[in-house]
């Protein structure tokens, strides 16, 4: 028996030679969807949204926040149209991003940014990333130093008198330091002479203005002289802080006269105490300040050094992303003085391309080991031209310490910005491999990069892999910080013909080269995964070979040439090649390693418009085609889609002897949507399937094409003209309808057999 029976049928080997295809295998398919077995087309994508722009060759949609409706369908999203094919954009990856940023990269502009809200309203992008100032900022110190003086120690007009005091007393002036000090020693200024006075210095805090609790007693001295003053030290100083008030004078045990500073004033407060007995540690709330303002005063030791202090500023954007500093002002002065900053503002083109709102002014503070660190000292707006800076060490160094040193804008030329895990994103130009800072895109620190050793053509990604296709070989990059990402040169010469060409699944990187398919696994294990079922010459004939652009479609690589500036000599060739390794074991077991069932498929450009891009929803993972200025999408959800018409050829079944096949038939189904086919007598031959035929069936002998049916009915005995005998038997199917089944039989008796 010679019957034949086509019933699983597959794609496309094409090293093979037509006589040595297993069964079910094709010499030819166009158009065919061989996932379930039997024969059908791929289904016609649908018009999902008219671009705006007839120019627009890459779209991207997004979602409306508010409904969060994420579907395909959804008609209250927003769709970003460009005019780069090559362009890429990445939602934000800053954890509840209250802005909701988008970010843009392609060849043709440099990289740049914008939120949802803009978005939908039409306004411009910004430029990405916050440049640093070139104007070193002006520092001007004034003040300070390591001592001062408190108190009444300068006669004012109505001062120059003297106060008689009684024995066995207290008497107290107030002061405010203006800063955190020691207090050493209090001087007062005698009116009258007496040897034998005991006196010490005392210091008390205070509280709703009256002295309160004793903090400091200075050393016992002994005797006094008219008009020369008297001095008593604190041994160990006593320490105050800025802007609070405290009382220092003397407890002395016998009277003498003191002169007065101010006459004018009461500032003075006295209260008895018996000298031997100390000073009283907590004055009588019920004490009232009448005394007048002694000639009294008290020497400071200030905390302060005299430092070299640097002194840095940083733009930030209204989104508060910041830039790198200034040139540094290195300037002397004491801690404690008064240190103006001048600043500088951006030019008013950047101050509006990039949204710069405000400053964020940084000094320096060197810690015990000598390591000097940037703190943040204030933020101001950036309009601002001057800062007056009178705070601490000890105030400052709480602060957060300057992170943006090495966060440069991404280069202008920068080719894509690509999403990776942990907040982080890469992209890259000529032979540079660049990363942006963890969750802060628009800073792409130089000190990251990596480069390769031939000019970078695209970028993949899976996992925590990125593969890097180059004119030469690819490389492998892993890391999970920017900082520290270690690349592998891949010992295999296969260069990325096409950047759209790269495709990305979870556990490897497809690109196309001259040779073949070629699949980047994320350990970095490289292979030419068609190489076993396609040549070299095969590779070069059926593919386009200009501007390839891929998506994994099914599971499958699905690609097309597409028009690149003027040139659409390509813009309707496309193919796809099966990429599932399950696919395997089903239908058929091939003899030879990498085969699949699907293999290979060559595919015509929907609706016959030229293809603009090919393109994959990130909402969704539903393919996208971009062309006759609208996005096509498929939809797989629909059970009744309009079928692409289809052509097959089967392998060559050559006979032991000549044979001549009389009868064959054809099962199939109709699926709906599909045109009613029309009764009518065509002669033969036929040469195009008309938009109104279920389909057709050729038959070749020996390479002729012989016979001729169209396909009518499911089941339908057809004819094969006699008078022929051949060895060599080809059939061809072209048609819309999902055929299950083909049996050819060399008599209708022997097809009934089948």
């Amino acid at each position: 028996m010679t019957a034949i029976k086509l019933d699983k049928f597959g794609g496309m080997l094409p090293s093979w030679d037509a006589r040595l295809l297993p069964d079910g295998q094709a010499d030819f398919s166009l158009n065919t969807y061989l996932f379930s077995g039997s024969l059908i087309g791929w289904r016609q994508p649908k018009l999902l949204h008219q671009l705006r722009d007839s120019a627009t060759k890459f779209i991207y949609r997004i979602p409306n926040r508010d409904t969060n409706n994420t579907a395909i369908t959804a008609q209250d999203g927003f769709w970003v149209e460009l005019p780069d094919a090559d362009s890429t954009v990445m939602r934000t990856p800053v954890v509840n991003d209250s802005f909701q940023r988008y970010y843009f990269a392609s060849p043709s502009d440099v990289p740049k940014y914008n939120t949802y809200d803009r978005i939908l309203n039409g306004d411009p992008s910004f430029i990405l990333g916050i440049p640093a100032s070139g104007c070193t900022p002006g520092v001007t110190v004034t003040g300070g130093g390591d001592t001062s003086q408190l108190g009444y120690q300068t006669l004012t007009p109505t001062g120059g008198g003297q106060d008689y005091r009684p024995g066995n007393q207290i008497m107290l002036v107030p002061i405010v330091p203006q800063g955190s000090m020691l207090l050493t020693t209090v001087h007062f200024t005698p009116q009258s002479t007496n040897a034998s006075l005991n006196f010490q210095a005392v210091c008390y805090s205070d509280l709703n203005g009256k002295p309160y609790q004793l903090i400091g007693i200075g050393n016992p001295v002994t005797g006094v002289t008219q008009n020369i003053a008297a001095s008593s030290n604190f041994n160990n100083g006593v320490s105050v802080i800025s802007n609070a008030v405290y009382w220092i004078g003397i407890a002395f045990d016998s009277a003498f006269y003191m002169m007065i500073a101010d006459g004018s004033t009461a500032n003075g407060s006295a209260f008895s105490n018996t000298y031997a007995n100390g000073p009283s540690t907590q004055v009588d709330p019920a004490l009232v300040v009448t005394g007048p303002t002694w000639n009294m005063w008290v020497d400071l030791l200030g905390q302060s050094v005299f430092e070299a202090r640097s002194y840095v500023y940083t733009w930030v954007s209204a989104y508060g992303e910041e830039g790198p500093p200034s040139p540094p002002a290195i300037v002397d002065g004491w801690s404690n003085a008064t240190w103006t900053v001048d600043l500088f503002q951006p030019p008013p083109e950047q101050m509006a391309n990039r949204n710069l709102a405000t400053m964020r002014i940084y000094r320096s503070i060197t810690s015990q080991q000598g390591q000097g660190t940037y703190f943040f000292v204030a933020e101001v707006p950036i309009t601002q031209a001057q800062y007056v800076d009178t705070s601490e060490d000890n105030i400052i160094s709480l602060s957060s310490q300057l992170e943006s040193l090495f966060w440069y804008a991404p280069p202008s030329d920068l080719q894509a910005i690509i999403p990776l895990p942990n907040g982080m994103a890469v992209g890259w130009r000529e032979n540079e491999v660049w990363f942006a800072e963890v969750y802060r895109p628009h800073a792409w620190p130089s000190n990251y990069t990596l480069t390769t050793e031939f000019p970078i053509v695209g970028i993949g990604v899976c996992g925590q892999a990125i593969i890097v296709a180059t004119q030469g070989t690819p490389y492998l990059i892993i890391g999970v910080n920017p900082a520290a990402m270690s690349m592998v040169k891949i010992n295999l010469p296969e260069p990325c013909l096409h950047r759209a060409s790269i495709v990305s699944t979870d556990t490897t990187v497809l690109y196309v080269s001259q040779n073949g398919l070629i699949q980047i696994a994320s350990s970095g294990q490289g292979q030419n995964v068609t190489e076993g079922w396609i040549s070299r010459e095969r590779w070069q004939t059926l593919t386009p070979q200009k501007h390839v652009r891929a998506i994994k479609h099914a599971t499958s690589y699905f690609a097309f040439g597409s028009v690149a500036g003027d040139d659409n000599s390509v813009a309707q060739q496309g193919f796809t090649i099966e990429l599932s390794t399950e696919d395997q074991t089903s239908f058929t077991i091939w003899p030879q390693p990498g085969g699949h069932r699907l293999g290979y498929s060559s595919l015509s450009s929907p609706n016959g418009y030229d293809i603009v891009n090919v393109q994959v929803d990130p909402w969704t993972g539903v393919g996208l085609l971009v062309q006759n200025g609208g996005a096509w999408y498929y939809d797989f959800t629909d059970q009744a889609p309009i079928i692409v018409p289809y052509k097959w050829r089967s392998k060559v079944y050559q006979q032991l002897s000549r044979k001549n096949f009389q009868a064959m038939k054809c099962f199939f189904t109709v699926p709906p949507n599909t045109p009613a086919q029309v009764d009518r007598v065509i002669d033969e031959p036929q040469p195009e399937l008309e938009s109104n035929q279920y389909g057709i069936i050729r038959v070749y002998v020996d390479g002729m094409l012989w016979t001729t049916r169209e396909l009518r009915t499911s089941g339908e005995l057809l004819r094969i003209h006699s008078g022929i005998k051949g060895e060599q038997w080809q059939f061809e199917i072209e048609g819309r309808v999902n055929v299950a089944n083909l049996q050819v039989a060399t008599s209708v008796k022997e097809l009934g057999l089948v």
